[in-house]
């Protein structure tokens, strides 16, 4: 800042030197001469005698302009002078001009940096995926997306360990700690008639409110937000039809396309943010999410894969673009998937927003699916909400609170690649990783429910 002051007051200087010269041109040569007319003589010197501030070389040329047929025609080459003086000090006055604006721009910048914390809210507000890939809202995300936010060179890819008081320790330590949060999780499922969970007689579809951009949906005790143009979803057929996976060949693929969204911190977590509620390491970001989903798949049999592939460094918006293409290379070479799951965390304004579910004493992260139904260009869309219904219908028994509202969009968040392909948000920016794992083991237990061995 000094330096850009510095600058400019040398710029200020050198154009006060110019009207100087002017001034000394105009008295020394041109007034002190006696065929200079007195009309004129007064007028010039008017001009010559104001602040330098109120000098206008615009009046030099209006005077000497009237006066080309006179006798003062031959001091042209002294008016010449002056011109080339004034078209100098022009530059400079607008090159000033630019800078000094530039320097005001960028002072209320930081001031509003500094000064207003909320701005950094607003952002993230803007930057939720659900805003960042509805065609129709994207609003303030655009600016946003101009920022290269991480590099993939950056991200952390090694060994699963977390940190606590700034010592990593092996995360089954941790694990080991929650041993008895996972029972508790896996016993609620034992308690339920599963014939009675899967039951879907007496479907009861209610349509609460309707608006021209909202449809409030209620399917027996599931609550939906239909944000889409389709009104005519007919739920009680899709949910009544059944879903047929096995574990031995339905394989699930996960993936991140937001993969550094990450949570508060806790004991077992303590990480420093890259950004507003994001890390690059992979240990505190959706990777170590997805992962310890995978895990609980793979201890209950399922053939289970975790695309680990960053997808949200440079432009924040074109995530899903490059999240497609790794789910289209991954669906070739797995031959197909009976499940792709997108493994998200919910962003709202309040970041301290901390959805949970008391599982006998636990406390869990709520989740909440979203189906992209496109416009059109999605063919297993019914599919897609088939398996949200299904899902959201057994954990309303097993683990009542464990799923939040139900979200249906235009968009397609790439589940137009797969049958039964589905967006997940896991908590939000309040709750912790703690919550957020112990999350994923309830989703694994539902998806157990579902597949046949």
């Amino acid at each position: 800042m000094k330096i850009m002051v510095a600058f400019l007051g040398k710029k200020k200087n050198k154009r006060n030197d110019y009207l100087k010269e002017i001034k000394n041109i105009h008295k020394n040569k041109l007034l002190s001469n006696n065929k200079i007319s007195y009309k004129n003589n007064k007028s010039l010197n008017n001009i010559f005698n104001q602040n330098d501030n109120k000098f206008s070389i615009d009046k030099i040329y209006d005077t000497y302009d009237k006066n080309e047929k006179s006798k003062e025609k031959k001091y042209i080459g002294y008016f010449e002078t002056i011109k080339k003086r004034a078209s100098k000090i022009k530059e400079d006055d607008s090159y000033y001009t630019s800078l000094k604006l530039t320097a005001i721009f960028c002072i209320t910048i930081i001031f509003l940096i500094i000064k207003l914390p909320n701005l950094e809210v607003f952002l993230t507000k803007f930057a939720t995926n659900l805003r960042q890939a509805d065609k129709d809202n994207v609003e303030f995300a655009n600016i946003v997306s101009t920022m290269s936010l991480f590099n993939k060179d950056n991200y952390i890819m090694s060994k699963n360990n977390t940190k606590i008081d700034n010592d990593y320790i092996d995360i089954n330590e941790v694990a080991k700690e929650e041993i008895k949060e996972y029972k508790i999780i896996d016993d609620e499922v034992k308690k339920y008639d599963l014939e009675q969970v899967f039951s879907n007689s007496n479907i009861d579809v209610k349509v609460n409110s309707q608006t021209a951009t909202l449809q409030k949906v209620s399917v027996n005790d599931i609550w939906i937000l239909n944000y889409s143009s389709n009104r005519s979803i007919d739920f009680k057929s899709i949910l009544e039809k059944d879903i047929n996976l096995t574990k031995k060949s339905d394989k699930i693929l996960l993936y991140n396309t937001h993969t550094s969204e990450s949570y508060t911190n806790s004991e077992n977590y303590k990480f420093e943010y890259s950004s507003v509620m994001r890390s690059q390491d992979a240990r505190y970001n959706m990777l170590a999410i997805a992962k310890e989903l995978n895990d609980n798949l793979l201890k209950k049999g399922f053939e289970s894969i975790q695309d680990t592939t960053p997808h949200d460094y440079g432009a924040y918006t074109g995530a899903y673009m490059k999240s497609r293409e790794s789910v289209t290379n991954d669906l070739i070479k797995l031959n197909g998937a009976g499940i792709i799951m997108d493994v998200h965390r919910d962003a709202m304004e309040d970041l301290t927003f901390r959805p949970v579910a008391n599982i006998n004493g636990v406390q869990v992260s709520q989740i909440m699916f979203v189906i992209g139904i496109g416009t059109g260009e999605n063919k297993y869309w019914e599919d897609n909400l088939r398996l949200a219904l299904k899902l959201q219908n057994i954990a309303n028994r097993v683990y009542p609170g464990l799923c939040r509202q139900m979200i249906i969009r235009d968009s397609t968040y790439n589940q137009d690649l797969n049958k039964y392909s589905i967006l997940v948000e896991f908590g939000a920016t309040g709750n912790t990783i703690d919550e957020v794992k112990l999350s994923t083991r309830c989703l694994a237990n539902l998806l157990n429910i579902i597949y046949k061995d």
